[in-house]
C-alpha cells in the first residue's frame, strides 16, 4: 500500500525502516509511487518518492504477481467486494496467498477494505498495522488513524466476520 511508504518518507524514517525490515513491495505500488510525493515534516517541501531507485540500491524488493495469482485471489471474492480493492493491495494479497517464497512476509496497509480482504482470505497471522511495525523496530512514533492498531483491529474484526458469514465472498454453487 502506498500509504505506509508515503508516511515513512514524510517522517524521515524510510531508510531506517528498510534497514530493520526486508521490505517487499508489490510492483504496482512500486511503479505508482513515482506519481506520489511526500512532504518534509519540518519544511513542507515536496519530495518525489522513487521506489525503483530504492530497489536499485538494494533497500527494497519489488515483486509482480502473475495473472494466475491475481485470478486465484479474486476467485474467492464477490465482484462487488473485489471492486472496492485497489490494484496495489490486490497484488500484495495475491502474492501473499499464492507465492510460497513470500511466506515470511507480512501485509501492511492503511486501507480498511484491504485489511478485511486479508482476513477473509485467512491471512490474520500475516497482517500488521504500521504502528506495530514501528513499535517493534524501535522507530515508534504517532501514526495517522488509518495506520493505527485501532483502525486495523476494527477492519480485522469486520473481515473475520465477513469470512464467517460469507459476506463479500464468492458463492460456491
Amino acid at each position: 500500500d502506498a500509504g505506509p511508504v508515503i508516511f515513512l518518507h514524510e517522517r524521515g524514517v524510510w531508510l531506517r525502516f528498510c534497514e530493520v525490515f526486508d521490505v517487499v513491495i508489490p510492483e504496482i505500488v512500486a511503479d505508482d509511487e513515482a506519481l506520489f510525493h511526500s512532504r518534509d515534516e519540518l519544511t513542507g517541501a515536496a519530495r518525489a518518492i522513487n521506489v525503483r531507485a530504492e530497489e536499485a540500491a538494494g533497500r527494497v524488493t519489488a515483486v509482480a504477481a502473475t495473472a494466475s495469482e491475481f485470478g486465484a485471489l479474486l476467485s474467492g471474492f464477490s465482484d462487488d467486494f473485489a471492486m472496492g480493492l485497489h490494484e496495489g493491495e490486490l497484488e500484495g494479497l495475491a502474492l501473499l496467498t499464492e507465492r510460497e517464497s513470500l511466506d515470511e512476509c507480512v501485509f501492511c496497509t492503511g486501507d480498511g477494505a484491504a485489511i478485511q480482504a486479508a482476513m477473509m482470505r485467512g491471512l490474520s497471522e500475516r497482517c500488521l498495522p504500521l504502528e506495530d511495525l514501528l513499535g517493534s523496530s524501535g522507530l515508534k512514533q504517532p501514526v495517522p488513524n488509518q495506520l493505527s492498531r485501532r483502525f486495523f483491529e476494527t477492519h480485522q474484526r469486520m473481515g473475520l466476520d465477513n469470512r464467517m458469514t460469507g459476506l463479500g465472498m464468492r458463492r460456491r454453487d
